[in-house]
Protein backbone atom coordinates (compact mmCIF):
# COMPACT_ATOMS: atom_id res chain seq x y z
CA UNK A 1 0.00 0.00 0.00
CA UNK A 2 1.41 3.36 -1.01
CA UNK A 3 1.25 6.38 1.29
CA UNK A 4 1.83 10.09 0.62
CA UNK A 5 4.22 12.20 2.62
CA UNK A 6 2.47 13.73 5.63
CA UNK A 7 1.45 17.36 5.01
CA UNK A 8 -0.69 19.87 6.85
CA UNK A 9 -3.82 20.93 5.02
CA UNK A 10 -3.72 24.42 3.51
CA UNK A 11 -7.10 24.77 1.88
CA UNK A 12 -9.01 27.05 4.29
CA UNK A 13 -9.57 27.54 7.99
CA UNK A 14 -13.19 26.76 8.69
CA UNK A 15 -15.42 24.85 11.01
CA UNK A 16 -13.92 21.56 12.04
CA UNK A 17 -16.50 19.67 10.00
CA UNK A 18 -15.50 21.49 6.81
CA UNK A 19 -11.73 21.15 7.10
CA UNK A 20 -10.47 20.28 3.59
CA UNK A 21 -7.34 18.21 2.96
CA UNK A 22 -5.10 18.89 -0.01
CA UNK A 23 -5.02 15.76 -2.21
CA UNK A 24 -1.56 14.25 -2.24
CA UNK A 25 0.18 12.61 -5.16
CA UNK A 26 -0.87 9.13 -4.11
CA UNK A 27 -4.54 9.83 -3.19
CA UNK A 28 -6.39 12.00 -0.68
CA UNK A 29 -6.07 11.01 2.99
CA UNK A 30 -9.16 10.42 5.06
CA UNK A 31 -10.58 13.61 6.63
CA UNK A 32 -9.80 13.78 10.31
CA UNK A 33 -12.61 13.87 12.93
CA UNK A 34 -14.00 17.23 13.80
CA UNK A 35 -16.26 16.99 16.84
CA UNK A 36 -18.61 19.47 15.17
CA UNK A 37 -21.86 19.01 13.30
CA UNK A 38 -22.27 22.24 11.35
CA UNK A 39 -20.19 23.86 8.63
CA UNK A 40 -19.10 27.47 8.37
CA UNK A 41 -16.63 29.21 6.13
CA UNK A 42 -14.42 31.86 7.74
CA UNK A 43 -13.36 35.11 6.12
CA UNK A 44 -10.52 37.13 7.64
CA UNK A 45 -10.26 40.91 7.21
CA UNK A 46 -7.79 43.47 8.44
CA UNK A 47 -9.63 43.82 11.76
CA UNK A 48 -12.62 41.47 11.53
CA UNK A 49 -13.39 37.79 11.30
CA UNK A 50 -16.72 36.82 9.72
CA UNK A 51 -18.42 33.43 9.58
CA UNK A 52 -20.70 32.19 6.79
CA UNK A 53 -22.67 29.23 8.25
CA UNK A 54 -23.96 26.71 5.77
CA UNK A 55 -27.05 25.92 7.86
CA UNK A 56 -29.49 28.85 7.83
CA UNK A 57 -32.55 27.01 9.15
CA UNK A 58 -32.25 28.36 12.66
CA UNK A 59 -33.19 31.37 14.78
CA UNK A 60 -29.64 32.56 15.28
CA UNK A 61 -26.09 31.74 16.30
CA UNK A 62 -23.99 31.96 19.44
CA UNK A 63 -20.35 32.83 18.82
CA UNK A 64 -17.87 31.93 21.56
CA UNK A 65 -14.20 32.81 21.23
CA UNK A 66 -11.42 31.85 23.63
CA UNK A 67 -7.74 32.63 23.48
CA UNK A 68 -5.07 34.96 24.89
CA UNK A 69 -6.74 38.18 26.01
CA UNK A 70 -10.31 37.11 25.15
CA UNK A 71 -11.07 34.15 27.37
CA UNK A 72 -14.74 35.09 27.79
CA UNK A 73 -16.00 36.50 24.48
CA UNK A 74 -19.59 35.49 23.74
CA UNK A 75 -22.12 37.12 21.43
CA UNK A 76 -25.49 36.15 19.94
CA UNK A 77 -26.57 36.82 16.37
CA UNK A 78 -30.10 36.61 15.00
CA UNK A 79 -30.95 34.66 11.85
CA UNK A 80 -29.85 36.61 8.81
CA UNK A 81 -27.07 38.41 10.67
CA UNK A 82 -23.45 37.65 9.83
CA UNK A 83 -21.55 36.38 12.88
CA UNK A 84 -18.56 38.68 13.17
CA UNK A 85 -15.75 39.39 15.59
CA UNK A 86 -13.77 42.63 15.59
CA UNK A 87 -10.24 42.19 16.91
CA UNK A 88 -7.61 44.73 17.88
CA UNK A 89 -4.29 44.26 19.64
CA UNK A 90 -4.79 40.58 20.27
CA UNK A 91 -1.89 38.65 21.75
CA UNK A 92 -0.07 36.15 19.61
CA UNK A 93 -1.38 32.65 20.04
CA UNK A 94 -4.08 30.20 19.03
CA UNK A 95 -7.75 31.19 19.32
CA UNK A 96 -10.54 28.60 19.44
CA UNK A 97 -14.04 29.44 18.28
CA UNK A 98 -17.44 27.80 18.35
CA UNK A 99 -20.48 28.87 16.35
CA UNK A 100 -23.50 27.27 17.99
CA UNK A 101 -26.87 26.97 16.29
CA UNK A 102 -29.86 28.43 18.17
CA UNK A 103 -32.70 26.18 17.08
CA UNK A 104 -36.11 27.35 15.99
CA UNK A 105 -38.80 26.46 18.55
CA UNK A 106 -42.49 27.04 17.82
CA UNK A 107 -45.07 28.23 20.34
CA UNK A 108 -46.08 24.67 21.25
CA UNK A 109 -42.48 23.75 21.87
CA UNK A 110 -41.87 26.79 24.05
CA UNK A 111 -45.02 26.02 26.04
CA UNK A 112 -43.89 22.43 26.52
CA UNK A 113 -40.47 23.58 27.72
CA UNK A 114 -42.09 25.98 30.16
CA UNK A 115 -44.39 23.27 31.55
CA UNK A 116 -41.44 20.92 31.91
CA UNK A 117 -39.56 23.54 33.92
CA UNK A 118 -42.56 24.18 36.17
CA UNK A 119 -43.54 20.54 36.76
CA UNK A 120 -40.25 18.71 36.30
CA UNK A 121 -41.98 16.28 33.91
CA UNK A 122 -39.92 15.91 30.72
CA UNK A 123 -42.18 13.34 28.99
CA UNK A 124 -43.78 15.88 26.67
CA UNK A 125 -40.38 17.39 25.82
CA UNK A 126 -38.95 13.94 25.04
CA UNK A 127 -41.90 13.20 22.77
CA UNK A 128 -41.40 16.45 20.86
CA UNK A 129 -37.70 15.73 20.51
CA UNK A 130 -38.45 12.27 19.22
CA UNK A 131 -40.78 13.86 16.67
CA UNK A 132 -37.94 16.27 15.78
CA UNK A 133 -40.01 19.30 16.84
CA UNK A 134 -37.46 20.19 19.51
CA UNK A 135 -33.66 20.01 19.25
CA UNK A 136 -32.12 16.78 20.47
CA UNK A 137 -28.50 17.85 20.92
CA UNK A 138 -26.13 20.75 20.47
CA UNK A 139 -25.11 21.56 16.90
CA UNK A 140 -22.19 23.83 16.19
CA UNK A 141 -19.28 24.57 13.92
CA UNK A 142 -15.88 25.00 15.49
CA UNK A 143 -12.32 25.79 14.61
CA UNK A 144 -9.28 27.83 15.42
CA UNK A 145 -7.00 30.49 13.98
CA UNK A 146 -3.58 31.77 14.93
CA UNK A 147 -2.33 35.30 15.55
CA UNK A 148 1.36 35.68 14.70
CA UNK A 149 3.18 39.00 15.02
CA UNK A 150 -0.15 40.76 15.47
CA UNK A 151 -1.76 39.33 12.32
CA UNK A 152 -3.70 36.25 11.31
CA UNK A 153 -1.57 33.61 9.61
CA UNK A 154 -2.46 33.57 5.91
CA UNK A 155 -3.57 30.44 4.07
CA UNK A 156 -0.62 30.73 1.66
CA UNK A 157 1.91 30.02 4.39
CA UNK A 158 1.15 26.30 4.87
CA UNK A 159 2.09 25.63 1.27
CA UNK A 160 5.46 27.31 1.81
CA UNK A 161 5.92 25.40 5.04
CA UNK A 162 5.05 22.13 3.29
CA UNK A 163 7.57 22.87 0.56
CA UNK A 164 10.25 23.58 3.16
CA UNK A 165 9.35 20.34 4.91
CA UNK A 166 9.59 18.41 1.61
CA UNK A 167 13.04 19.84 1.06
CA UNK A 168 14.15 18.85 4.55
CA UNK A 169 12.74 15.34 4.00
CA UNK A 170 14.61 14.95 0.73
CA UNK A 171 17.88 16.19 2.19
CA UNK A 172 17.62 13.88 5.18
CA UNK A 173 16.75 10.94 2.97
CA UNK A 174 19.65 11.55 0.61
CA UNK A 175 22.07 11.82 3.52
CA UNK A 176 20.99 8.40 4.76
CA UNK A 177 20.87 6.68 1.38
CA UNK A 178 17.06 6.58 1.44
CA UNK A 179 14.42 7.39 -1.07
CA UNK A 180 11.94 10.14 -0.16
CA UNK A 181 9.68 7.36 1.10
CA UNK A 182 12.29 6.34 3.66
CA UNK A 183 13.25 2.95 2.14
CA UNK A 184 16.79 1.93 1.01
CA UNK A 185 17.53 2.97 -2.56
CA UNK A 186 17.34 0.14 -5.08
CA UNK A 187 20.53 -0.69 -6.92
CA UNK A 188 18.77 -1.18 -10.25
CA UNK A 189 18.00 2.34 -11.56
CA UNK A 190 15.36 0.92 -13.88
CA UNK A 191 13.19 -0.08 -10.95
CA UNK A 192 10.55 2.34 -9.78
CA UNK A 193 11.75 3.76 -6.46
CA UNK A 194 8.53 5.71 -5.98
CA UNK A 195 6.74 2.71 -4.56
CA UNK A 196 7.66 0.12 -1.97
CA UNK A 197 5.80 -3.06 -1.20
CA UNK A 198 4.05 -3.39 2.18
CA UNK A 199 5.63 -5.81 4.62
CA UNK A 200 3.28 -8.43 6.02
CA UNK A 201 4.42 -10.37 9.09
CA UNK A 202 2.44 -13.53 9.69
CA UNK A 203 3.63 -13.99 13.25
CA UNK A 204 4.23 -12.07 16.44
CA UNK A 205 6.65 -9.16 16.06
CA UNK A 206 9.11 -8.52 18.85
CA UNK A 207 11.32 -5.47 18.66
CA UNK A 208 14.29 -5.67 21.01
CA UNK A 209 14.84 -1.92 21.19
CA UNK A 210 12.88 1.16 20.34
CA UNK A 211 10.49 1.70 17.47
CA UNK A 212 10.15 4.84 15.33
CA UNK A 213 7.19 5.19 12.99
CA UNK A 214 6.70 8.10 10.62
CA UNK A 215 8.02 9.80 7.53
CA UNK A 216 10.63 11.75 9.45
CA UNK A 217 12.32 8.80 11.21
CA UNK A 218 16.03 8.62 10.25
CA UNK A 219 18.75 6.04 10.44
CA UNK A 220 20.54 6.37 13.75
CA UNK A 221 17.51 7.85 15.50
CA UNK A 222 18.40 8.90 19.05
CA UNK A 223 15.54 7.41 21.09
CA UNK A 224 16.67 8.43 24.55
CA UNK A 225 14.17 6.78 26.88
CA UNK A 226 11.49 6.53 24.17
CA UNK A 227 10.21 3.01 23.53
CA UNK A 228 7.86 3.96 20.69
CA UNK A 229 8.18 7.23 18.79
CA UNK A 230 5.84 8.65 16.14
CA UNK A 231 7.67 11.22 14.04
CA UNK A 232 6.15 13.26 11.23
CA UNK A 233 3.98 16.32 10.76
CA UNK A 234 0.63 14.48 11.00
CA UNK A 235 0.58 12.25 14.06
CA UNK A 236 -2.37 9.93 14.51
CA UNK A 237 -3.00 6.52 16.07
CA UNK A 238 -6.23 5.03 14.81
CA UNK A 239 -8.17 2.16 16.37
CA UNK A 240 -10.28 0.67 13.58
CA UNK A 241 -12.56 -2.03 14.92
CA UNK A 242 -13.70 -4.52 12.26
CA UNK A 243 -16.17 -6.34 14.50
CA UNK A 244 -19.47 -7.29 12.96
CA UNK A 245 -22.97 -8.07 14.12
CA UNK A 246 -23.92 -6.73 17.53
CA UNK A 247 -20.34 -6.51 18.78
CA UNK A 248 -19.01 -3.04 19.63
CA UNK A 249 -17.27 -1.65 16.55
CA UNK A 250 -16.74 2.05 17.11
CA UNK A 251 -13.51 3.47 15.69
CA UNK A 252 -11.29 5.75 17.78
CA UNK A 253 -8.20 7.83 17.21
CA UNK A 254 -5.47 9.53 19.21
CA UNK A 255 -4.59 12.82 17.52
CA UNK A 256 -1.62 15.09 18.17
CA UNK A 257 -2.20 18.65 16.90
CA UNK A 258 -4.62 19.95 14.29
CA UNK A 259 -3.60 19.57 10.65
CA UNK A 260 -4.80 23.01 9.49
CA UNK A 261 -2.56 26.04 9.42
CA UNK A 262 -3.17 28.17 12.50
CA UNK A 263 -4.85 25.22 14.15
CA UNK A 264 -4.59 24.13 17.75
CA UNK A 265 -1.56 22.47 19.29
CA UNK A 266 -3.35 19.79 21.24
CA UNK A 267 -3.75 16.13 22.07
CA UNK A 268 -7.23 14.66 21.65
CA UNK A 269 -9.22 11.45 21.64
CA UNK A 270 -11.48 11.31 18.60
CA UNK A 271 -14.66 9.29 18.16
CA UNK A 272 -14.12 8.52 14.48
CA UNK A 273 -17.44 6.74 13.95
CA UNK A 274 -19.46 9.44 15.69
CA UNK A 275 -17.39 12.30 14.23
CA UNK A 276 -16.81 13.67 17.73
CA UNK A 277 -13.85 14.82 19.80
CA UNK A 278 -14.89 14.16 23.41
CA UNK A 279 -11.46 14.84 24.96
CA UNK A 280 -8.84 17.49 24.18
CA UNK A 281 -5.80 18.86 25.98
CA UNK A 282 -4.20 21.97 24.49
CA UNK A 283 -0.45 22.48 24.44
CA UNK A 284 0.99 24.58 27.26
CA UNK A 285 -1.92 23.70 29.53
CA UNK A 286 -0.66 24.13 33.12
CA UNK A 287 0.73 21.15 34.95
CA UNK A 288 -1.93 19.07 36.68
CA UNK A 289 -4.73 20.75 34.72
CA UNK A 290 -6.52 17.41 35.07
CA UNK A 291 -5.32 14.95 37.72
CA UNK A 292 -7.01 11.82 39.09
CA UNK A 293 -5.34 10.41 42.18
CA UNK A 294 -5.35 6.86 43.49
CA UNK A 295 -8.47 7.56 45.55
CA UNK A 296 -10.50 8.63 42.51
CA UNK A 297 -10.32 12.30 43.50
CA UNK A 298 -10.22 14.76 40.63
CA UNK A 299 -7.78 17.63 40.73
CA UNK A 300 -8.13 20.64 38.45
CA UNK A 301 -4.91 22.59 38.76
CA UNK A 302 -3.50 20.40 41.53
CA UNK A 303 -1.83 16.98 41.84
CA UNK A 304 -2.90 16.55 45.45
CA UNK A 305 -6.73 16.71 45.43
CA UNK A 306 -8.06 16.32 48.95
CA UNK A 307 -11.78 16.12 48.08
CA UNK A 308 -13.73 14.43 45.30
CA UNK A 309 -13.31 17.47 43.00
CA UNK A 310 -10.56 19.94 43.92
CA UNK A 311 -10.14 23.15 41.87
CA UNK A 312 -7.01 25.28 42.36
CA UNK A 313 -6.36 28.66 40.77
CA UNK A 314 -4.38 31.74 41.69
CA UNK A 315 -7.39 34.02 41.18
CA UNK A 316 -11.04 33.20 41.89
CA UNK A 317 -11.39 29.51 40.93
CA UNK A 318 -14.68 29.29 39.06
CA UNK A 319 -17.13 26.66 37.79
CA UNK A 320 -19.40 27.83 34.95
CA UNK A 321 -22.87 26.38 34.26
CA UNK A 322 -24.00 27.50 30.81
CA UNK A 323 -27.38 26.69 29.28
CA UNK A 324 -26.76 27.92 25.76
CA UNK A 325 -30.17 27.55 24.10
CA UNK A 326 -29.22 24.51 22.01
CA UNK A 327 -32.07 22.48 23.55
CA UNK A 328 -34.71 25.17 23.11
CA UNK A 329 -34.62 26.56 26.63
CA UNK A 330 -33.68 30.20 27.07
CA UNK A 331 -29.90 30.76 27.35
CA UNK A 332 -28.68 31.31 30.90
CA UNK A 333 -25.19 31.23 32.40
CA UNK A 334 -24.26 30.94 36.08
CA UNK A 335 -20.80 31.05 37.65
CA UNK A 336 -19.90 29.52 41.00
CA UNK A 337 -16.66 31.02 42.31
CA UNK A 338 -14.72 31.94 45.41
CA UNK A 339 -11.87 34.22 46.43
CA UNK A 340 -10.59 36.11 49.46
CA UNK A 341 -13.67 38.37 49.48
CA UNK A 342 -16.47 35.79 49.28
CA UNK A 343 -17.95 32.63 47.83
CA UNK A 344 -20.52 33.74 45.30
CA UNK A 345 -22.97 32.78 42.59
CA UNK A 346 -22.78 35.09 39.57
CA UNK A 347 -25.66 35.61 37.12
CA UNK A 348 -23.45 36.12 34.08
CA UNK A 349 -26.35 36.46 31.63
CA UNK A 350 -27.94 39.38 33.45
CA UNK A 351 -25.14 41.83 34.00
CA UNK A 352 -22.89 39.53 36.09
CA UNK A 353 -24.84 40.35 39.25
CA UNK A 354 -24.02 38.46 42.46
CA UNK A 355 -27.35 37.33 43.97
CA UNK A 356 -25.69 35.02 46.51
CA UNK A 357 -22.54 35.66 48.56
CA UNK A 358 -20.91 34.17 51.67
CA UNK A 359 -18.12 36.12 53.33
CA UNK A 360 -15.01 34.38 54.73
CA UNK A 361 -15.33 33.72 58.45
CA UNK A 362 -19.10 33.15 58.32
CA UNK A 363 -20.10 30.99 61.31
CA UNK A 364 -21.20 27.39 61.22
CA UNK A 365 -24.90 27.01 60.50
CA UNK A 366 -24.78 30.49 58.95
CA UNK A 367 -27.45 29.29 56.52
CA UNK A 368 -29.29 25.98 57.00
CA UNK A 369 -32.25 24.55 55.07
CA UNK A 370 -33.75 21.56 56.86
CA UNK A 371 -35.70 18.68 55.23
CA UNK A 372 -39.00 20.51 55.83
CA UNK A 373 -37.80 23.58 53.96
CA UNK A 374 -37.28 25.63 57.13
CA UNK A 375 -34.41 28.12 56.92
CA UNK A 376 -32.05 28.55 59.84
CA UNK A 377 -29.69 31.51 60.23
CA UNK A 378 -27.20 30.49 62.87
CA UNK A 379 -29.33 27.55 64.02
CA UNK A 380 -28.98 23.92 62.88
CA UNK A 381 -32.59 22.87 63.58
CA UNK A 382 -34.89 25.81 62.79
CA UNK A 383 -38.31 25.67 64.43
CA UNK A 384 -39.93 28.21 62.11
CA UNK A 385 -39.98 28.87 58.39
CA UNK A 386 -37.23 31.43 59.05
CA UNK A 387 -35.34 31.05 62.32
CA UNK A 388 -32.45 33.38 63.19
CA UNK A 389 -30.25 32.98 66.27
CA UNK A 390 -27.11 34.79 67.38
CA UNK A 391 -25.18 35.10 70.63
CA UNK A 392 -23.39 38.41 70.05
CA UNK A 393 -26.28 40.82 70.65
CA UNK A 394 -26.63 41.53 66.92
CA UNK A 395 -29.76 39.53 66.06
CA UNK A 396 -32.03 41.84 64.11
CA UNK A 397 -34.25 42.01 61.06
CA UNK A 398 -33.66 44.97 58.74
CA UNK A 399 -35.79 45.65 55.67
CA UNK A 400 -34.27 48.51 53.70
CA UNK A 401 -35.35 49.98 50.36
CA UNK A 402 -32.81 52.23 48.64
CA UNK A 403 -34.50 53.03 45.35
CA UNK A 404 -34.26 56.78 45.95
CA UNK A 405 -37.95 57.42 45.32
CA UNK A 406 -40.53 58.29 47.97
CA UNK A 407 -43.22 55.90 46.80
CA UNK A 408 -45.29 54.13 49.45
CA UNK A 409 -44.34 50.46 49.68
CA UNK A 410 -45.46 47.38 51.56
CA UNK A 411 -42.24 46.48 53.38
CA UNK A 412 -43.59 43.54 55.36
CA UNK A 413 -46.76 41.49 54.95
CA UNK A 414 -48.15 38.71 57.15
CA UNK A 415 -50.79 36.58 55.43
CA UNK A 416 -52.76 33.58 56.66
CA UNK A 417 -55.95 31.77 55.79
CA UNK A 418 -57.37 32.94 59.10
CA UNK A 419 -56.23 35.08 62.02
CA UNK A 420 -52.63 36.30 62.15
CA UNK A 421 -50.54 36.54 65.33
CA UNK A 422 -47.23 38.25 66.02
CA UNK A 423 -45.69 37.43 69.38
CA UNK A 424 -42.91 39.01 71.44
CA UNK A 425 -41.50 37.03 74.39
CA UNK A 426 -39.03 38.14 77.05
CA UNK A 427 -36.92 35.06 77.87
CA UNK A 428 -34.95 36.71 80.70
CA UNK A 429 -37.13 34.99 83.31
CA UNK A 430 -39.99 37.39 84.04
CA UNK A 431 -42.17 35.64 81.49
CA UNK A 432 -43.52 38.86 79.97
CA UNK A 433 -45.15 38.24 76.61
CA UNK A 434 -47.06 40.46 74.21
CA UNK A 435 -49.15 39.27 71.31
CA UNK A 436 -50.30 41.30 68.32
CA UNK A 437 -53.14 39.57 66.54
CA UNK A 438 -56.21 40.00 64.41
CA UNK A 439 -59.72 38.89 65.37
CA UNK A 440 -62.62 39.38 63.01
CA UNK A 441 -62.07 42.98 61.84
CA UNK A 442 -60.09 44.05 64.92
CA UNK A 443 -56.41 44.56 65.56
CA UNK A 444 -55.54 43.55 69.12
CA UNK A 445 -52.65 43.79 71.53
CA UNK A 446 -52.67 41.49 74.53
CA UNK A 447 -50.27 40.75 77.34
CA UNK A 448 -49.49 37.10 77.97
CA UNK A 449 -49.91 37.69 81.71
CA UNK A 450 -53.39 39.12 81.15
CA UNK A 451 -56.14 37.12 79.51
CA UNK A 452 -57.86 40.29 78.33
CA UNK A 453 -57.24 42.48 75.30
CA UNK A 454 -55.58 45.69 76.44
CA UNK A 455 -55.82 47.33 73.03
CA UNK A 456 -58.55 46.83 70.39
CA UNK A 457 -58.73 48.81 67.14
CA UNK A 458 -61.60 47.90 64.87
CA UNK A 459 -62.02 48.42 61.13
CA UNK A 460 -64.10 51.57 61.68
CA UNK A 461 -61.27 53.24 63.56
CA UNK A 462 -62.77 52.80 67.01
CA UNK A 463 -60.09 52.29 69.65
CA UNK A 464 -60.74 50.65 73.01
CA UNK A 465 -58.16 50.33 75.75
CA UNK A 466 -58.58 48.82 79.20
CA UNK A 467 -56.41 51.39 80.97
CA UNK A 468 -55.74 55.12 80.88
CA UNK A 469 -54.82 57.16 77.79
CA UNK A 470 -51.96 59.57 78.42
CA UNK A 471 -51.28 62.40 75.96
CA UNK A 472 -47.78 63.79 75.82
CA UNK A 473 -47.77 67.33 77.28
CA UNK A 474 -44.16 67.86 78.31
CA UNK A 475 -43.22 71.57 78.28
CA UNK A 476 -39.87 70.60 76.74
CA UNK A 477 -41.67 69.27 73.69
CA UNK A 478 -43.61 72.47 73.09
CA UNK A 479 -42.78 75.91 71.71
CA UNK A 480 -44.33 79.18 70.52
CA UNK A 481 -46.24 79.76 73.76
CA UNK A 482 -48.72 82.70 73.87
CA UNK A 483 -51.56 83.73 76.14
CA UNK A 484 -55.13 83.10 75.03
CA UNK A 485 -58.24 85.17 75.56
CA UNK A 486 -60.21 82.84 77.78
CA UNK A 487 -63.32 84.96 77.67
CA UNK A 488 -63.18 84.85 73.90
CA UNK A 489 -62.84 81.07 74.02
CA UNK A 490 -65.79 80.94 76.40
CA UNK A 491 -67.88 83.05 74.08
CA UNK A 492 -66.92 80.82 71.11
CA UNK A 493 -67.68 77.71 73.12
CA UNK A 494 -71.02 79.14 74.13
CA UNK A 495 -71.84 79.64 70.45
CA UNK A 496 -70.56 76.16 69.42
CA UNK A 497 -73.42 73.82 68.42
CA UNK A 498 -73.59 70.78 70.69
CA UNK A 499 -75.86 68.00 69.45
CA UNK A 500 -76.72 64.38 70.03
CA UNK A 501 -75.80 61.97 67.19
CA UNK A 502 -74.43 58.54 66.23
CA UNK A 503 -71.71 57.33 63.84
CA UNK A 504 -72.99 55.87 60.59
CA UNK A 505 -70.85 52.77 61.11
CA UNK A 506 -72.51 52.11 64.48
CA UNK A 507 -75.99 51.15 65.49
CA UNK A 508 -78.47 54.01 65.94
CA UNK A 509 -78.78 53.06 69.58
CA UNK A 510 -75.16 54.00 70.26
CA UNK A 511 -75.52 57.73 70.94
CA UNK A 512 -72.92 60.46 71.43
CA UNK A 513 -73.00 64.16 72.35
CA UNK A 514 -70.55 66.74 71.10
CA UNK A 515 -69.61 69.18 68.37
CA UNK A 516 -68.72 68.22 64.82
CA UNK A 517 -65.12 68.76 63.66
CA UNK A 518 -66.10 71.34 61.05
CA UNK A 519 -67.78 73.61 63.65
CA UNK A 520 -64.98 73.07 66.18
CA UNK A 521 -62.27 73.90 63.65
CA UNK A 522 -64.19 76.97 62.44
CA UNK A 523 -64.62 78.21 66.03
CA UNK A 524 -61.09 77.61 67.31
CA UNK A 525 -58.82 76.79 64.32
CA UNK A 526 -57.17 73.89 66.17
CA UNK A 527 -55.85 70.54 64.92
CA UNK A 528 -54.65 69.18 61.56
CA UNK A 529 -57.85 69.73 59.61
CA UNK A 530 -61.59 70.25 59.90
CA UNK A 531 -62.39 66.53 59.95
CA UNK A 532 -60.88 65.59 63.30
CA UNK A 533 -60.84 66.87 66.87
CA UNK A 534 -57.93 66.03 69.15
CA UNK A 535 -59.10 65.04 72.65
CA UNK A 536 -56.46 67.36 74.13
CA UNK A 537 -57.87 70.30 72.14
CA UNK A 538 -61.40 69.65 73.35
CA UNK A 539 -60.18 69.33 76.92
CA UNK A 540 -58.10 72.52 76.61
CA UNK A 541 -61.05 74.51 75.22
CA UNK A 542 -63.10 73.28 78.17
CA UNK A 543 -60.31 74.19 80.62
CA UNK A 544 -59.91 77.68 79.17
CA UNK A 545 -63.67 78.18 79.32
CA UNK A 546 -63.75 76.96 82.92
CA UNK A 547 -61.03 79.44 83.81
CA UNK A 548 -62.99 82.22 82.12
CA UNK A 549 -66.11 81.22 84.05
CA UNK A 550 -64.08 81.06 87.25
CA UNK A 551 -62.76 84.58 86.67
CA UNK A 552 -66.30 85.80 86.10
CA UNK A 553 -67.48 84.04 89.23
CA UNK A 554 -64.71 85.66 91.25
CA UNK A 555 -65.75 89.05 89.92
CA UNK A 556 -69.36 88.40 90.88
CA UNK A 557 -68.28 87.32 94.36
CA UNK A 558 -66.31 90.52 94.81
CA UNK A 559 -69.32 92.53 93.70
CA UNK A 560 -71.51 90.59 96.11
CA UNK A 561 -69.12 91.30 99.00
CA UNK A 562 -69.38 95.02 98.20
CA UNK A 563 -73.13 94.80 98.22
CA UNK A 564 -72.99 93.01 101.56
CA UNK A 565 -70.86 95.81 103.04
CA UNK A 566 -73.24 98.43 101.72
CA UNK A 567 -76.14 96.47 103.21
CA UNK A 568 -74.45 96.41 106.61
CA UNK A 569 -73.86 100.14 106.43
CA UNK A 570 -77.51 100.66 105.56
CA UNK A 571 -78.52 98.43 108.47
CA UNK A 572 -76.39 100.53 110.80
CA UNK A 573 -77.95 103.72 109.48
CA UNK A 574 -81.41 102.20 109.84
CA UNK A 575 -80.65 101.25 113.43
CA UNK A 576 -79.33 104.73 114.12
CA UNK A 577 -82.45 106.24 112.50
CA UNK A 578 -84.68 104.05 114.62
CA UNK A 579 -82.79 105.11 117.77
CA UNK A 580 -83.13 108.77 116.82
CA UNK A 581 -86.82 108.31 116.14
CA UNK A 582 -87.29 106.74 119.53
CA UNK A 583 -85.44 109.54 121.28
CA UNK A 584 -87.44 112.10 119.28
CA UNK A 585 -90.65 110.44 120.23
CA UNK A 586 -89.57 110.45 123.90
CA UNK A 587 -88.80 114.21 123.79
CA UNK A 588 -92.08 114.94 122.14
CA UNK A 589 -93.83 113.00 124.87
CA UNK A 590 -92.08 115.05 127.60
CA UNK A 591 -92.96 118.30 125.90
CA UNK A 592 -96.57 117.40 125.77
Amino acid sequence: MLRPLGKKSASWIAGCATLLLTPAAFGAPEAEPTGCDEKAQVEYGSSTIAWDPENQSNSGWILTLAGPGCEDTRKEFEAGQTPKFVYRDLEDGVFNWELELIPKVDANGRAALKRARETGDMKEVKALRKAQRLPVERRFACGAFQILDGRIVEDSEPERLNQEQDQLNSEAAAANGLTPLGAPALEDPELDNSAQADQVILDDLIVDGSLCVGFDCVNGENFGFDTIRLKENNLRIKFEDTSGGSFPSNDWQLTANASANGGVNKFSIDDITGNRTPFTVEARAPSHSLYVDDGGRLGLGTSVPVVDVHVVSGNSPTVRLEQNGSSGFAPQTWDMAGNETSFFIRDTTNGSTLPFRIRPGAPSQGLVIDPDGKIGLGVLSPTGSLHSRRTDGETQLLLEENSGTEDARTMMQLSNNGRVRWQMTDTSGNGQQWTFFSSEDNFNISSGSNAGQEFVLNGNGNLTITGMLFDSSDRNRKENFEEVDKNDILERLAALPITRWNYKEQEDSIQHIGPVAQDFHAAFGLGYDNLHIAPADKASVALASIQALYARLQQKERELEGLKAQSQQLETLRSQNESLLQRLEALEAKIQ
